[in-house]
């Protein structure tokens, strides 16, 4: 490979970063089939809106869930791509977005899931948003620059 597409020190670390980013979204899911809606929504949601949160997750559809690992599937796939300078990052970055903006239209408008949510609750939400999209952009420099191949 040619000495200009060795990658930096900080490609390495959002590297490992988007993989950490990536364990945290599968062990998410991992929760919902091992605890049960109470005890998820003690550890994702804000005292005041445990009840509440703990019955919409009661109710979340197998097929929602299913959407929601897929993505945070694919986002794990892509970072261990990112990591092997793999240019399936980038499609698989997006995969994941499209699927975890079809999760977010079931919660937020579908089943109204703001209702039941903290602030900081949807704001995370907002963030994973963000490091999605950034993600796919990172992908896709690095893919530019023949970093992935």
């Amino acid at each position: 490979m040619p000495v200009g597409n060795k990658p930096s020190v900080l490609f390495w670390v959002i590297c490992v970063t988007l993989l950490l980013w990536g364990i945290g979204g599968v062990s998410i899911y991992v929760a919902y089939v091992l605890e049960t809606p109470e005890e998820f929504a003690a550890t994702a949601e804000a005292p005041e809106n445990r009840e509440a949160y703990a019955q919409y997750v009661a109710n979340i559809p197998a097929w929602a869930i299913g959407v929601g690992i897929v993505a945070a599937a694919a986002r794990l796939f892509a970072a261990f791509c990112l990591l092997l300078r793999r240019a399936w990052a980038l499609p698989l970055y997006i995969a994941s977005l499209v699927f975890f903006l079809v999760a977010l239209y079931r919660a937020f408008v579908i089943a109204n899931v703001a209702s039941v949510m903290s602030g900081a609750h949807i704001g995370t939400e907002l963030v994973f948003l963000a490091l999605n999209v950034f993600a796919i952009w990172f992908a896709a420099e690095k893919k530019s620059k023949g970093i992935l191949s």
